[in-house]
Order: C-alpha cells, then sequence, then structure tokens
C-alpha cells in the first residue's frame, strides 16, 4: 500500500469513524434511554456499531484489481481501512475489552480531530 496516496482517505476514515461514534452516543444520550438489546445477538450496541463499521468494507477483488489498487490506489483496500481505523480507536478498544499492548489496541495511536 501506497502510503503517501492514502494517507488523505486514512485520515478521513480515522476522524470519520470518530465523529460518527460520537453522533451515536449523542443521539443516545439525547433520547435519555438506552436502547434494548437485539434477541439472539451477544453484543452491545456500542459493539454492534464497530460491526457496522467494519461490513461496510467487506468485499473480494480479483488478484489484479487489488494489486492496481494497492499501488496506486488513494483508498486502502478494506481490510486494511478497517484495521488501521480501528486500531486508532479508543473506544472501540474499550467497546470489545481488548488489552493494552494488544493486536487491536496498540499502545501507540494516531488520534485525529
Amino acid at each position: 500500500i501506497n502510503g503517501r496516496n492514502t494517507l488523505g482517505e486514512n485520515i478521513a476514515d480515522n476522524g470519520g469513524l470518530k465523529q460518527s461514534f460520537r453522533a451515536y452516543k449523542n443521539w443516545i444520550r439525547k433520547r435519555g434511554a438506552e436502547e434494548p438489546k437485539l434477541p439472539g445477538l451477544n453484543y452491545t450496541h456500542e459493539q454492534l456499531f464497530f460491526l457496522g463499521f467494519a461490513q461496510v468494507w467487506c468485499g473480494n477483488m480479483r488478484p489484479q484489481y487489488a494489486q492496481n489498487r494497492i499501488l496506486s490506489g488513494y483508498h486502502s483496500p478494506g481490510r486494511f481501512r478497517v484495521i488501521g481505523t480501528l486500531h486508532n480507536s479508543k473506544e472501540f478498544s474499550e467497546a470489545f475489552n481488548c488489552p493494552k499492548g494488544s493486536y487491536m489496541n496498540p499502545e501507540k495511536k494516531c488520534s485525529v480531530w
């Protein structure tokens, strides 16, 4: 992945996730009541928020297309957009109780906005 090409979009992904999670928490607070749990799902609403974010970027690419995107694209492939953005999210780490220093909760995070 060419980090120079993807830098702006990587920053936008990090900031967008952070702001959308803030908006979600603000919406919950304004409602004055916690959403009821969804039957059959063993996830908190915060966890479902991050699962929804990750699911947006699920998909398959043909090898040639993937190689072209990796070398010249302005967006990282979906898998790396998700992992990279969630690595930097303190809220994600808290929602999933990721131990500090673990793969999904590195000690050094890049914080934007």
